[in-house]
Order: structure tokens, then sequence, then C-alpha cells
């Protein structure tokens, strides 16, 4: 073997392929925008409940895609294990208004009938102590491995899958130049008193799975372009624990690009970036009534069109 020669390193590898995927998809016309919009269950529920919770969605009009349930309006609805709704958006321009009190009034109007009908009571909240031994509401592996990995990495994890709820926010990328000063941006909102967390939902990020919550590392780093980010977060997801293994992901038995795609979506910083879209995730929100999240809405989007 030649001792000059160099073979890349995984971290490498990935970087490039990261870029590759990205040169397919920028640069785009527009920016746009998108949410995820939890609400915790009122009571205790089972798996019985989801099935439940699913054949009304499917009679209101949902699509089953992939295990969640996808509406005309473009909405998608999913589950978290702990029998939290979770209401996805598809990505909305800066000043569609409109389209914003759409997705409200579908959401109001689902919960509400989950309600009347089921007698299933969601509510707009961030935490609701005491559910750390509630049973899954999801049986998937992922979610039994993750149950497994948090039941040994810190003491609030299982609150944390069953005991709360969030809002993310999401900035697609429409030029790969942008995405540094959006990345930053997104740690300083995560640190702040507007859109960071509660004490009490950050206690049990504290004390969830050091390597896979909290602020990414490279939110106070001086990185001086793209590729350098995220060739750090590719590094810093490397070092997590692969759920059902217990070992990082550079010594997992399957290393291939897909297993790692599938890995990031596994990493619960505060902020994150998702090859899909591709988009900056912020994940720090307490879930709000929607009032008060179109209130955060509007002044989330204001702020981050100024960011070039």
């Amino acid at each position: 073997m030649n001792p000059h020669s160099h073979e890349p390193s995984l971290a490498e590898t990935f970087c490039r392929h990261y870029l590759e995927t990205l040169s397919r998809h920028l640069p785009k016309k527009h920016r746009t925008y998108g949410f995820e919009y939890e609400f915790l269950p009122g009571q205790m529920l089972g798996v019985a409940d989801m099935v439940r919770i699913d054949m009304l969605l499917e009679k209101m009009g949902g699509e089953k895609i992939a295990g969640d349930r996808l509406f005309e309006n473009g909405m998608r609805v999913t589950f978290e294990p702990g029998g939290q709704i979770e209401y996805c958006s598809p990505p909305v321009l800066a000043d569609d208004h409109e389209k914003i009190d759409i997705f409200l009034a579908f959401i109001s109007h689902v919960n509400d009938e989950i309600h009347q009908r089921l007698g299933i009571h969601y509510k707009a909240v961030g935490y609701i102590p005491g559910r750390a031994n509630f049973p899954l509401c999801l049986r998937s592996a992922r979610y039994l491995q993750l149950h497994k990995r948090l039941s040994k990495s810190g003491s609030r994890g299982h609150e944390m899958m069953k005991g709360t709820a969030s809002i993310h926010l999401h900035v697609s990328i429409s030029r790969l130049e942008e995405m540094l000063p959006l990345f930053y941006f997104f740690c300083d909102l995560a640190g702040s008193g507007a859109f960071g967390m509660s004490e009490a939902r950050r206690d049990i990020w504290r004390h969830t799975d050091p390597s896979r919550c909290g602020e990414p590392p490279c939110c106070t780093e001086n990185l001086s372009s793209p590729e350098q980010l995220i060739d750090r977060l590719i590094r810093y997801a490397l070092q997590v624990v692969v759920l059902g293994e217990q070992v990082p992901f550079e010594k997992a038995s399957d290393r291939s690009f897909s297993a790692f795609l599938y890995h990031m979506t596994t990493i619960f910083t505060d902020v994150r970036f998702n090859l899909k879209g591709p988009t900056l995730e912020l994940r720090t929100l307490d879930s709000m009534p929607p009032g008060r999240f179109r209130e955060k809405w509007l002044a989330f989007v204001e702020l981050a069109k100024a960011v070039k």
C-alpha cells in the first residue's frame, strides 16, 4: 500500500455524499418555511387508542402514507410514543398567512373531532409530569430501542418521550451559502427567551441523553463555510450512540450512508440539519395554543427573512 495515498475517512465520505445531494437540490428559487406541532393527550393512552385515532383520521380523509396520514391540504398527521399527535405542514412561503390560518383551523378541527368522537382531549402544553412509566403507544423497533437506550443514558428520557410536546420550526435552504448564517441564527433563537425551551422541559433535556441532546457543539464554534459546518455536524453524529447497538455510529455494524441518514433522525439537538428538504430545524419551542403559535410563527418568519 502506498504510504502517501489517502483513503477517505467515514466523515469525509459522508460529507461528500451530503454535498453531492445538496448540489442536486440547490439552488432553489424561494426560501420556504414549515412546522411540526405536537399536542399531549390529557389521559394515558395505549396502542388500541392509536388505532382508534388512526381510523378516525382515515374517515376524515387522511390517506395512509408511510405510516402517517396525509390530507388534501398538504398537512401530514403522525404520532409520538407517548400518544402525542403531531401536525406537519408542507412548505409555506414567508407571506402566505392565509395558508397558516387554514392549517391552524384544520388542527383545531381535528383535535375537536378526536375529543368529541373518541373522548381523547389533546392539550397544547409543553410538559405534563408523571408520565415516565406510562406505556409506549408506538411499538416500532425505533421507539423500543430508544426507550431502552433512555433507561440507561439519563434519568428523565422516558419523561421526554411520553410527557413532552414541542413545536419545530423549519427553514428550507435555498442556497448553500446561506446555510451557515441560518444555522447560527437558529442557535441564537434556541438560547433566547422568546424561542427557547421552558426551564421544566430544559431540565428533562439535560437528563435525557448527553450524546444526542442539547446544543450542537458547533453553535459556539467559529466556522467559516457551509462545508465546514456539514463536516462538523457529521463528525459529531459519528460519536452519537446508535439505537439498538449501544456503540457510536463509527463502530456500528451498518455504516452505510442510508443508515447514517436514519441515525441522524435519532439525534435531538436544539438545532438540527435535515438533508430532506433540505432544511434547518429549530426544536426548542414548547407546545402552545394555536393563537399563541400564530404569533410566534409570524415573528419567526420575519426574523428569518432578514438572514442572508
